[in-house]
């Protein structure tokens, strides 16, 4: 199996370009499936913290995340999402007034969506796939291959991207940071302006088991820079 999988995208603020990369990457490696590894949703102005003021509001933000939404469901229509912490935060906030999950709506009604899986993780092929809530790290894929016992794939952590493996005499397994695909330049990430480690832009394929890592060409003069992209 051919699997594309995408980082942490966090519409409506991704880079305008991520997709049409996405979208490129996946025919060119004749993709089969398409797990994306979680935020796929910012949820900037839905959180237990301080919103930038400058900023779109909950509703607001709702309604361009579901503008956003639609293109990545015309583009992969059956993908597998991966449920990331800041898809989570209705559920978490409700969590902490006492609304039980049976009130809040599935993703796929929200969203206005029919055919996508959110899961909390999935194995395929004997790879573990999961947004990585709650791993840190260096390196966090290869630490939990510790944990797991098999080969990982994991977004969340934005400057963690690239793979690692690790033998032994019968097995060889293998974890890989996704990456993300954020416009850095977005308010949504102003708290980030002074953290030396920078978000990577970048994603994965999967080729029968064995993982394929790629660098975004999104700098300035590369053919995917945000530049040669609309804002819309």
């Amino acid at each position: 199996m051919k699997i594309l999988v995408s980082g942490d995208p966090h519409e409506p603020v991704a880079h305008p370009g991520y997709l049409p990369w996405l979208k490129w990457l996946f025919n060119k490696y004749k993709c089969t499936k398409t797990v994306i590894i979680g935020d796929i949703i910012d949820n900037h102005g839905i959180s237990f913290h301080a919103a930038n003021p400058n900023c779109p509001g909950p509703d607001d933000e709702f309604l361009l995340t579901q503008q956003k939404i639609r293109k990545w469901y015309r583009a992969f229509p059956n993908a597998v999402v991966t449920i990331g912490n800041h898809d989570e935060r209705v559920l978490r906030l409700a969590e902490s007034v006492n609304i039980n999950a049976r009130y809040i709506r599935d993703y796929n009604e929200v969203l206005g969506l029919k055919k996508w899986k959110w899961v909390h993780d999935v194995v395929i092929d004997d790879v573990y796939y999961f947004h990585g809530t709650g791993r840190g790290g260096l390196y966090p894929a290869i630490n939990a291959t510790k944990t797991e016992l098999m080969s990982v794939v994991m977004g969340h952590i934005h400057s963690a991207s690239g793979i690692k493996w690790c033998t032994q005499k019968r097995k060889r397994i293998f974890g890989l940071d996704t990456g993300c695909g954020i416009d850095v330049d977005a308010w949504q990430f102003a708290y980030g302006k002074h953290i030396g480690r920078r978000p990577v832009l970048s994603a994965a394929v999967i080729l029968d088991g064995i993982p394929q890592h790629f660098i975004m060409p999104c700098g300035i003069g590369e053919r995917w820079h945000k530049s040669r992209f609309s804002k819309g």
